[in-house]
């Protein structure tokens, strides 16, 4: 697969994550889900955007300013895992883990993606594919931990919490 078509499938799997998120808003009713799910939709968004501005490059043979990709939600989640725990609702309202499971599938299928285009890139292609992986390995790691507690399946940053084993 060229470069240009990897790019455009990019920015389909970006646009299919961002919808999914944005619908997640209006079908949630909890004011703290319909907040994590726009802030998910936002940061796809920016990914949609740097993938448009990167296929413009590429037809016109530029180089890409890699560092404009920068990860908005996972940097800032990643460094406050507590204060993000205690923002998840008790009770979660609404159809909030059908969101989370297929938000999930969505964010796998795109990060295995990212991490095919990749390893059969070179140059900077391959470096904003790799930046890309990194990014949407973070927001599988995101909704899992919001699903395990959505769940309350005894995980919590995918480490067991309780055994009832022992």
């Amino acid at each position: 697969m060229d470069s240009q078509n990897i790019f455009k499938s990019a920015i389909t799997y970006e646009k299919k994550i961002r919808d999914l998120y944005l619908s997640a808003v209006d079908t949630i009713d909890d004011a703290r889900g319909k907040d994590l799910f726009k802030a998910l939709a936002d940061d796809e968004q920016s990914h949609v955007d740097f993938l448009e501005y990167s296929l413009n490059r590429l037809d016109s043979a530029k180089d890409f300013e890699v560092e404009k990709l920068k990860p908005i939600l996972s940097s800032s989640i990643n460094d406050d895992v507590d204060h993000m725990k205690k923002k998840i609702p008790k009770q979660m309202l609404g159809d909030i883990k059908r969101a989370l499971n297929a938000a999930l599938s969505l964010e796998i299928e795109t990060s295995r993606f990212y991490k095919k285009a990749w390893e059969n890139s070179k140059g900077q292609i391959k470096e904003i594919f790799k930046k890309f992986h990194e990014i949407e390995q973070s927001h599988v790691e995101l909704v899992q931990i919001q699903l395990d507690y959505a769940s309350k399946n005894g995980y919590w940053l995918n480490f067991m919490e309780i055994n009832m084993e022992d």
